[in-house]
């Protein structure tokens, strides 16, 4: 029994090893992005085309990626993200270390980061395998862990911007995406840690079915997708856009980090606490609490008046991103067959970056043209519509536990959900 525990906080530990070099590179690579694209030239619309242009390249590899995964079980989901983290260094280090003109840096900058923008998706499933092979995987704590990483690297980036050029950046992402690949290649495989027979799925062949069925047959994750695809969009302001956010409540880099510390910081006792609520509460109500605090936050925002407004904005995340991040893959885990679990993961990652490919193009132009608070506006509606179609999705998924279940469905038995 301790030996069993003991493996089971091993892999804790490790996956939150990982997450919290991914979030350190991510909180470099994009958490800055407007800061270090505006340093070499680019205006807040051509910002806006690159973060566009990144989740276009996220959503394709995205659906080839998790399409090839779910239909070739007997390649671990390990060796696929060590390859393309093998690839984003690569890119990482072009732009770190070569001088690349504006065209061939948007190029660069757009296909790294839409490598690495669907990293949490395969992460997600990875954990689940574990979950589903009968591994107690408690991932809380460890995105819990990764979330005050960020937090920590978004203060102290924020104050060493106020000192030094924005070029340091990508040195410090091509650091964290080695240490990232490094801890992918001591997780070991499901099937390492349990017999062959116990693996779901391995046993006996089951159907497969395309995205389109997946989502033609299956309501619930329609209502839940459109509902992530709105709630992303109406985060630009605060993912893309935030130095703006700050700038205008009078803020400059330190304020940003400060910003940003708030915002990941926050999310850490949530992800821990995320277990103990999962136990009691159902999934959805979780997440219909978060998604309603996600349109809280952006009304807030919009009425902001000065910086200290915006940062008591910052300390509601602990109800957004916190509740949400753990919440929804549990709650997509189980309302899919077992052979759509990957790809079920990866669409949440898809409907974000459809999001970001319509938001952020249109942020960067409706910053440009009308202001940041035209876009704190706009964010607000669209949380407002997110809000809407989750509790929709909640009693979707209400009136479907209390009919017969699908034909072809799998119920998967969760841990840490209230029965």
């Amino acid at each position: 029994m301790n030996a069993h525990k003991q493996s089971t906080f091993r892999l804790e530990v490790i996956f939150a090893g990982m997450h919290s070099t991914y979030w350190l590179s991510m909180c470099a690579f994009s958490g800055f992005m407007a800061v270090y694209l505006n340093h070499y030239g680019f205006s807040d619309a051509l910002v806006g085309i690159t973060a566009s242009l990144t989740s276009l390249i996220t959503i394709a590899y995205q659906l080839g990626i998790s399409s090839f995964s779910d239909a070739n079980s007997h390649i671990s989901l390990k060796r696929i993200i060590t390859l393309i983290y093998l690839v984003i260094l690569g890119l990482v280090a072009m732009l770190a270390l070569v001088p690349l003109p504006m065209v061939l840096m948007m190029l660069a900058y757009a296909i790294a980061g839409g490598l690495a923008n669907g990293m949490p998706g395969l992460y997600n499933a990875q954990i689940m395998q574990f979950v589903n092979a009968g591994i107690p995987v408690n991932f809380g704590w460890p995105r819990g862990v990764s979330a005050l990483v960020y937090a920590a690297a978004a203060y102290l980036l924020g104050l060493l911007l106020e000192s030094f050029s924005p070029s340091i950046l990508m040195p410090i992402v091509l650091l964290c995406i080695t240490l990232a690949t490094l801890m992918v290649l001591v997780m070991p495989r499901p099937d390492q840690l349990t017999d062959d027979q116990a693996i779901e799925g391995l046993a006996e062949p089951i159907q497969k079915t395309s995205f389109l069925q997946m989502l033609k047959t299956n309501r619930v994750i329609r209502f839940f997708l459109l509902s992530g695809f709105f709630m992303s969009a109406g985060q630009s302001n605060m993912m893309l856009f935030l130095y703006r956010v700050v700038e205008s409540k009078g803020g400059g880099e330190a304020a940003l980090g400060l910003a940003m510390f708030l915002q990941a910081g926050v999310e850490m006792p949530a992800m821990f606490l995320s277990p103990f609520l999962l136990k009691r509460f159902r999934a959805r109500a979780v997440l219909s609490v978060s998604v309603a605090f996600y349109f809280i936050k952006a009304l807030i925002i919009f009425l902001a008046g000065n910086i200290y407004v915006l940062y008591l904005a910052m300390a509601t995340s602990i109800f957004c991103f916190g509740l949400y991040g753990i919440a929804s893959v549990y709650f997509v885990n189980s309302i899919v067959r077992q052979n759509e679990r990957v790809r079920a993961q990866s669409l949440i990652s898809v409907f974000s970056a459809m999001a970001a490919v319509l938001g952020n193009f249109a942020a960067g132009w409706v910053v440009q043209s009308f202001g940041i608070s035209a876009l704190n506006l706009i964010c607000v509606v669209l949380q407002l519509i997110a809000a809407l179609l989750m509790l929709i999705c909640a009693r979707l998924h209400d009136e479907q536990e209390k009919q017969q279940l699908p034909q072809g469905a799998l119920p998967f038995p969760l841990p840490f959900i209230r029965k």
